[in-house]
Order: C-alpha cells, then sequence, then structure tokens
C-alpha cells in the first residue's frame, strides 16, 4: 500500500460520509515484524487495508481502532509481541510496538486535509508531517491537542497546520524518516515524505514489462521510453505512471534527472544502449542508479569504446553493468526481478552485502521446527 492510495482511501471513505481509523506505528523496541511508519486503516465495516503486522498485537490493535471508530477519540496501543512467539504464531518477533490510533472523521476539514496528503504523496519536493501524539504525560484520547496535524514543504514552509494549534515544532527527521521528539510537554511523531524515487525504463521490450509492474508493486514511480508505437503504449503498460513514445537519445537528453532517478537501459540493441549511456553521461548529473544490460563481454566492449572516445573510466565507475544481481536470472520475469533486486539494494543502501539470510542467520525458524518433530 503506497502512501497515495492510504490517503486516497480515506478521502474516499469520508465522502462518503464514513468515519476510518488509522493506527500508526510511531515506536517500535526489540524485534518486531513491521518498523515507525507503518500503517494501516479500520473502516466503519471493520475491513482493513494495509498492516502494521499482524498476529495478537495487530488484534489489539484493532479492537481499539474500533472503540475509536464509535466514540471518535484518539488511543494508543501498546502491542507486546512476545505473546506470538508463546504461541509459536508464524511471526515470531520478541519486541514491542507502539501503535497511535488516529480516527478521522467526515467533516470538510478532514476531507481536505486527506486529499492534500493524497497529492503530497507523490511531490516531487520532499515534506514533512508532524503529529501530536503526547501532550504533558496524559492519556491519548484527554490532550485537547493530540492528533493535531502539521504538514510542512522542505524549507520549513507550512501547508497545512491543524486549526488553533500553533505549537512549537521539532526539526525535520534526519537519517532516518521518522522519529519521535519531546518538545516541551508533547511528544511529536514525525515523518519525512521524500519523494517518490522514478524508476525510467529506456527500452519498452520483454523485460520492460515485468520490470514496470515490479517497480510499481516496490513503490516507484515507473516510466517507459521508447520509439516504437507498437511497444511504448498503453494496452502494455496500462498501470505505468508514464509512457513516453519519441526519439530515445532526445527524451534522454530532456527528461529530468534528479539524485531519486532510477534509469534502465534494456534498449533493442546494445549500440542504442551505449548511445543512451553516452547521453547520460554528458549530463554530468547525479542519478541514484544507472544500470544497462549486457554480458560481461558487450559491457567490457562499450566502455573500452567510449575510453577511447576520451571519456574517463572514472565517469563509469557507478554505472550498474553488467545489470542486476546474479540469481542465474534466464527469462525476462526472471530479469526483472534481478534487477529490481539490484535497485532495493542500491536504493536501501545494501551495497555489496546480498548474502542470502538463510547463510546470515541460519535455518528458517519454521523449517527447524519441522525438522524436529518426530516422525510416525
Amino acid at each position: 500500500m503506497s502512501r497515495r492510495q492510504l490517503y486516497e482511501e480515506i478521502e474516499v471513505q469520508l465522502r462518503a460520509g464514513k468515519p476510518v481509523v488509522q493506527a500508526t506505528v510511531i515506536q517500535t523496541r526489540g524485534s518486531t515484524p513491521r518498523k515507525e511508519g507503518s500503517t494501516m486503516l479500520v473502516r466503519a465495516d471493520g475491513s482493513l487495508m494495509g498492516t502494521i503486522g499482524g498476529g495478537c498485537g495487530e488484534a489489539g490493535v484493532i479492537q481499539k481502532a474500533k472503540l475509536s471508530l464509535l466514540d471518535g477519540k484518539v488511543r494508543e496501543e501498546l502491542a507486546d509481541l512476545t505473546e506470538d512467539i508463546s504461541t509459536e504464531s508464524e511471526a515470531v518477533c520478541g519486541g514491542t510496538l507502539r501503535v497511535f490510533i488516529d480516527p478521522w472523521q467526515p467533516d470538510p476539514e478532514r476531507v481536505e486535509l486527506a486529499h492534500l496528503l493524497s497529492e503530497l504523496a507523490e511531490s516531487p519536493r520532499q515534506v514533512v508531517l508532524h503529529q501530536v501524539v503526547e501532550e504533558g504525560g496524559g492519556d491519548a484520547g484527554t490532550g485537547s491537542r493530540i492528533g493535531a496535524r502539521f504538514v510542512l514543504d522542505a524549507d520549513g514552509k507550512p501547508l497545512y497546520a491543524a486549526p488553533g494549534a500553533g505549537l512549537e515544532l521539532p526539526p525535520a527527521p534526519a537519517g532516518k524518516p521518522h522519529q519521535l521528539k519531546r518538545v516541551g510537554p508533547r511528544q511529536v511523531y514525525s515523518e519525512r515524505w521524500d519523494p517518490v524515487p522514478s524508476l525510467v525504463i529506456v527500452g519498452a521490450g520483454h523485460i520492460a514489462e515485468p520490470l514496470e509492474q515490479i517497480g510499481r508493486m516496490a513503490g516507484f514511480r515507473t516510466v517507459v521510453v521508447d520509439d516504437r508505437t507498437l511497444f511504448a503504449n498503453r494496452e502494455r503498460f496500462p498501470a505505468a505512471h508514464q509512457v513516453v513514445c519519441g526519439p530515445i537519445l532526445e527524451v534522454c537528453r530532456q527528461m529530468e534527472l534528479t539524485p531519486h532517478h532510477y534509469f534502465v537501459l534494456v534498449t533493442r540493441g546494445h549500440v542504442l544502449d551505449m548511445d543512451a549511456l553516452r547521453v547520460l553521461i554528458d549530463r554530468r548529473e547525479p542519478v541514484a542508479y544507472l544500470g544497462m544490460i549486457g554480458s560481461k563481454r558487450r559491457v567490457s566492449a562499450v566502455f573500452e569504446l567510449l575510453e577511447q572516445e576520451g571519456y574517463a573510466r572514472e565517469l563509469f565507475r557507478h554505472v550498474h553493468a553488467p545489470i542486476g544481481l546474479n540469481i542465474g536470472a534466464e527469462t525476462p520475469a526472471e530479469i526483472a526481478v534481478s534487477v529490481m533486486a539490484e535497485i532495493i539494494a542500491v536504493r536501501r543502501q545494501v551495497r555489496d552485502d546480498t548474502t542470502s539470510l538463510v547463510r546470515l542467520t541460519g535455518l528458517h525458524p519454521s523449517l527447524r521446527r519441522a525438522q524436529l518433530k518426530p516422525v510416525g
């Protein structure tokens, strides 16, 4: 569930005259299935959207959320996940989640806020949200300012402020995008919304289709580029954020480049891939990821040719080529998984440590239990 989907759903429910409750993890301790910022909705009919981890902890949150649907009060739940261990739940965790339970009422001011947040969810600029979650150490349901929200842009300019709630706010989160800070007698939970990353797929061939789908599922804004109408069209990419049909090199020259752009060069031939790579290198603008498909031999030949043209080897240092992680991929879908796995590793700053989790941590607990069960 993307941020945009979350707030669009809140707006839909409010415009239908129905309250909805948003439950957000604002603090974690120990081992937990989800981290700060994880959120879910509980609708008036009891149905859910999203998850904060499942298991017994989530059940307690849902119970309190249903109370908030009835009385409109904010609440908190401290979900102790050690109970999941004692019941041999599949979600084996041993920590706690502090969850803030915030009811949205179907009034014009809240509808306007939900609409604003759904639009800001895909903003090309950074946005910071602050919410008061505790006042003077009191109960979540009693403080008049508890639940008050504030939305600021990257420069600190207010985009939205709760009516009559001019409060001192903490600085925007640095490093991690979520923080819980005390400001005077209040605790404020803050979220930094960085611009949604854009996955630009240059070449709309067989790999592009599964790559666009997986990229969108992973939370990327997807852009597909090709000069062939037979390939770059809405029939093949119905849910892509943008499909551009035009001269590939010209599009690469004109397209916006930011540190939140991830480029994948998978055109119909390695010569066109090389030409597109040359254009992007010539622009000398930083992007988060630049990958080019091709065998090791072909990639080496491309780099050697560009060096002969006068390009310094240093300019290729951050180019991911051959593209993707080594998972033995062969089919277009498998190659797309490999490429997207590498992009996620770069985005999450995993660097070179992409070792199998089983090798790092040992046998999966469910498999270990199966081995210990007596036979017969």
